[in-house]
């Protein structure tokens, strides 16, 4: 017999203090909660002591569809023994979270559910280091990206005409592993190599890095620095609005 009700909450880009209202509530009532890799342990603090936390990143052994497969399972069966069902996931759940194959496995199943919103490192995490993604003057238009696939190649169903300009921001997330392919790729579909870009690793954590440098340079600068997982890169011109800021005393280490 059906009990609970599934809430696919968003954990923001790492800090606490950046949940939403609604999604730390939820997880002060959570009675088991399946978190994906970048969750913080802050945000995890927040679980009722008796409150089952489950891990199911691909560091915990569940890889690629299987993983995606043995989710739904086992939120199906959560539901069964629980009222309050928590997927928490970092970021936003829409963004690169599998948070639509979640939906519609729920929805398919007639399971109640809930998407609770979280702060994307992208959309709007880049606020806390003063980075606008538009700008008046600057950038009208931005594209998100996913930069943990395998890049080789042409990357099919990328209008690579519409991207190569400076002022039109993109967001390359996981990219981490990436960066020099993607830079490649871009100078090679005729963006400038000296087109600003930026790599931010662990936004909105204590130990928060960020790498700014042209474009043709930004992968070997991301190597040298030995940045740490999650990573951002940024492409356009925002990225010089942002190299231009006066230096403000903020806790956070720029490497230029």
């Amino acid at each position: 017999m059906q009990l609970g009700k599934v809430y696919l909450v968003g954990a923001g880009p790492g800090a606490a203090d950046l949940l939403t209202i609604r999604a730390a509530r939820i997880i002060s009532q959570a009675q088991i909660v399946f978190y994906d890799g970048l969750v913080s342990d802050e945000v995890l603090e927040l679980c009722p002591a008796d409150c089952e936390r489950v891990p199911v990143s691909k560091r915990y052994g569940l890889k690629s569809q299987c993983r995606q497969e043995a989710i739904h399972r086992m939120l199906e069966e959560a539901v069964q023994r629980y009222t309050t069902v928590v997927r928490l996931k970092g970021g936003d759940p829409g963004i690169f979270g599998r948070g639509g194959e979640e939906v519609k496995f729920l929805a398919s199943r007639k399971i109640p559910w809930e998407v609770v919103p979280g702060i994307s490192a992208g959309v709007c995490g880049l606020s806390l280091l003063g980075l606008p993604i538009t700008h008046r003057k600057l950038a009208s238009a931005v594209t998100l990206l996913t930069g943990s696939q395998v890049f080789s190649g042409d990357l099919d169903g990328i209008p690579w005409p519409l991207l190569v300009s400076p002022s039109h921001t993109l967001l390359f997330y996981m990219t981490l592993r990436h960066v020099h392919e993607i830079s490649n790729q871009l100078v090679r579909h005729g963006m400038n190599p000296e087109t600003h870009a930026l790599c931010v690793s662990r936004l909105s954590y204590p130990d928060q890095e960020v790498v700014a440098t042209p474009l043709a340079r930004i992968g070997d600068a991301v190597s040298a620095a030995a940045l740490k997982t999650p990573v951002l890169l940024v492409v356009g011109d925002v990225v010089d609005f942002w190299r231009k800021l006066p230096q403000i005393a903020c806790g956070m280490e720029r490497r230029l």
